[in-house]
């Protein structure tokens, strides 16, 4: 279906106040080109195939294979879920009655002076019974804050506002943490590098060996901060690629380490693998570490506003969202699987950690995976550089007013490099992997991809009858039926029926979702915590869970 031309229209369509253009300009793209299904679908393997991918087989740890192998199949199906509701909503708040609402809004506004409405840019009646995107794209915080505006039939507009905020500060600090992991596993493998190659004493470089973990991130700030200022998606997509190859080099190389790699330590009994792990405490550990892996939820709709074709995204011919999740669960389901059967209780934060130290193939494939990451660092800032220049763009440009948009763009590298820095000085107080990991899934993935998207899904269905005005028409030879788009011809009393089974269907899933995202973030939240003050209060005691 041939999608409208992309316009500078200024107002957001689910926002109550319109926003000016130079809040559009704020926000767009640095280029004109857009993605194609290849490049949404390295971007978006790329967001999730990362720290968190490197730490399954530690989550299977903390779970066992049994459960393990089940929970990652489990969550992957409920991101999957969610994510196709949530470019599925995001492009219906853009299309159809909803931009006609927006429009309708405008006018009243322009009515009582408080708003304009250029008659020009309104397109044609047809436009509003079809599925094309009439209105400029709009991120996560815009999309929750369109659920609760306008589902439910406004009963919760009260608070849409508020949940936008809420979104937008949970969304920033969780994309803040997973790049914050990454500056850790770089940090973590060039210490295991410079160890391996300074552990003789007689050599003139030997005090390099055993400097802290500490100072490490510090070192490499000179690799991630040039990484971190690139800000073109399409230029990204090009270390995407690359990062991939890196990884799936890196993978590959580790999967011979684990099936064919000699053992020098064999581990004791107690470190075998387990097919189910006790206590139950310990499974939203791995509920974390996984929703870390698999949820890329930040970059979804980034990438979706950039596409050339953003309605294939996730539905025919393309449906690009169904293969990409269907390669991230198998990988992290089998990496997991794998590499926690062969390390067992052993499992570090990041598997390449588990490589021989010293030996010549284990300390390039730990260089490789190390580079992948770093070359991730840039795409994974974007979301949080956005959201936060957004908010800054908007006090500079439209509050203050002293200075126009091409003036607040000489702002933009000073903030980018500001958040660079932090995440380094972050990863120099909790240097450990494991535990952040695990903390931002259950924190923020918890929240952002299950419990959130749970709950819109609930609003948004409210009244499910609202949704399906634009796929029936009358019958005009029989009153009593009505014709679906599908051609077939049924009863209103079938309709009734299948809307009150969509509705229940829909009340199942999102108690399930609530259940998982509840757990994840509860019990995650209290035994990562309290596994990384323990650590950062003494040295050597031993983590609650390790155990």
């Amino acid at each position: 279906m041939k999608e409208k031309p992309r316009t500078k229209d200024p107002d957001s369509p689910v926002l109550q106040r319109p926003e000016t253009t130079e809040t559009i300009e704020a926000t767009a793209p640095v280029n004109n080109e857009l993605l194609t299904h290849k490049d949404a679908m390295m971007h978006l393997i790329k967001s999730t195939i990362g720290g968190g991918f490197l730490a399954m087989p530690e989550a299977f740890h903390n779970a066992g294979i049994l459960i393990g192998s089940l929970g990652t199949l489990l969550l992957g199906l409920c991101v999957l879920d969610t994510m196709i509701f949530i470019v599925k909503t995001s492009q219906a708040l853009r299309s159809g009655k909803y931009a006609s609402a927006y429009f309708a809004e405008q006018r009243e506004k322009n009515q009582d002076g408080n708003g304009e409405v250029d008659g020009d840019n309104i397109p044609p009646p047809k436009k509003f019974r079809s599925n094309e995107l009439i209105l400029p794209p709009i991120d996560y915080p815009e999309t929750v804050h369109g659920v609760f505006l306008r589902g439910a039939r406004g009963y919760f507009a009260g608070s849409a506002l508020t949940i936008k905020l809420l979104t937008t500060i949970v969304l920033v600090a969780t994309y803040y943490g997973v790049n914050t992991i990454y500056v850790c596993i770089v940090s973590n493998t060039f210490k295991q590098l410079v160890d391996g190659f300074t552990n003789d004493p007689s050599t003139w470089y030997a005090p390099l060996y055993g400097i802290s973990i500490n100072w490490y991130p510090l070192i490499v700030s000179i690799f991630i901060i040039p990484m971190g200022m690139v800000r073109s998606l399409k230029h990204l997509s090009q270390f995407s690629q690359t990062a991939n190859g890196c990884m799936l080099a890196g993978t590959a190389a580790i999967f011979y380490f684990i099936f064919f790699g000699e053992v020098t330590n064999p581990l004791k009994p107690e470190e075998q693998a387990k097919w189910i792990v006790w206590p139950i405490e310990r499974w939203s550990l791995f509920s974390g570490s996984a929703l870390c892996s698999l949820e890329g939820i930040g970059m979804l709709l980034h990438v979706e506003n950039q596409m050339a074709q953003p309605l294939e995204l996730a539905t025919y011919p393309a449906f690009t969202l169904h293969k990409t999740m269907i390669l991230i669960v198998l990988l992290n389901g089998i990496f997991g699987l794998c590499g926690y059967v062969r390390f067992g209780d052993t499992s570090q934060g990041s598997i390449s950690l588990n490589l021989p130290v010293g030996e010549p193939i284990a300390e390039g494939v730990k260089a490789v995976i190390g580079v992948g990451i770093l070359l991730t660092y840039g795409l994974q800032l974007n979301v949080t550089a956005d959201l936060v220049w957004k908010g800054i763009f908007k006090k500079l440009v439209i509050r203050i007013g002293k200075i126009d948009s091409i003036q607040a763009e000489r702002f933009y590298p000073v903030m980018r490099i500001l958040l660079i820095l932090g995440t380094i000085i972050i990863a120099s107080i909790v240097p450990d992997i494991g535990p952040l990991i695990s903390l931002v899934g259950s924190v923020g993935f918890s929240f952002l991809g299950v419990l959130l998207p749970a709950s819109m899904d609930m609003v948004w269905n409210w009244y499910p009858e609202d949704h399906y005005e634009e796929y029936e028409e009358p019958d005009p030879e029989n009153d009593n039926k009505i014709t679906i788009a599908i051609d077939e011809n049924i009863t209103r009393a079938q309709v009734r029926t299948y809307r009150r089974f969509f509705r229940i269907m829909k009340l199942i899933k999102n108690t399930i979702l609530f259940i998982l995202g509840i757990f994840a973030l509860i019990g995650g939240a209290y035994y990562n915590l309290t596994d990384i003050i323990a650590q950062s209060a003494s040295e050597g005691t031993p983590s609650p869970t390790s155990a």
